[in-house]
């Protein structure tokens, strides 16, 4: 039998380890308990529903990529921290298969809204860290953006394409740099 797991966080760390050896689909209730070395009435002590464990185990598994090689904001160009993200995206997406196109996992229906909300938080804490390294970036261009282009749809644009470019499987992001060199730093 596994080491008995009692911890909000431990069980998290054992839900990541399934879902980077099994996958999304993979995860249900009675496995996490049996991994957990916990009864299944334990778990659910934790977690009212498999939904509500989905829902926390997709924001651990995007936790853990952001923070897995983690680059400081401070000093780096803005195509440089969309690099990174890009790398640490895919990198995460290595570690966990699928998780980028399966972690909308069947929710309940009464649960779509928290499913969506989390999607959007996490896409929030995106947005906001290629917004403060556009604005602090000393090379961008002064007059690149206007009222009508603002940094803010900009960033929006920048993040769907890279996102669509995880999911298609491409190995880099040279052209989405290519169009941030072309529209930032003229």
């Amino acid at each position: 039998m596994n080491t008995v797991v009692t911890s909000k966080e431990a069980i998290m760390q054992v839900c990541r380890r399934i879902v980077a050896e099994k996958g999304m689909k993979a995860l249900n209730m009675r496995l996490v308990a049996d991994e957990c070395g916990i009864a299944l009435g334990t778990l659910y002590n934790y977690y009212a529903d498999k939904d509500e464990l989905v829902l926390a185990v997709v924001e651990s598994v995007w936790k853990d990529i952001f923070h897995a090689g983690f680059q400081e904001r401070t000093e780096v160009s803005f195509c440089d921290f969309t690099a990174g993200l890009y790398e640490r995206i895919r990198a995460g997406a290595q570690a966990y298969p699928g998780f980028l196109t399966g972690h909308s996992i069947r929710i309940a229906s009464a649960r779509q809204g928290e499913a969506k909300s989390a999607m959007e938080h996490t896409f929030a804490h995106m947005k906001a860290g290629l917004l403060e390294v556009l604005r602090n970036d000393p090379c961008a261009a002064a007059d690149a953006f206007t009222p009508s282009f603002s940094r803010e749809d900009f960033v929006g644009f920048v993040l769907d394409h890279l996102l669509a470019m995880l999911v298609q499987g491409q190995p880099d992001c040279g052209i989405l740099l290519e169009i941030i060199r072309r529209v930032v730093y003229k």
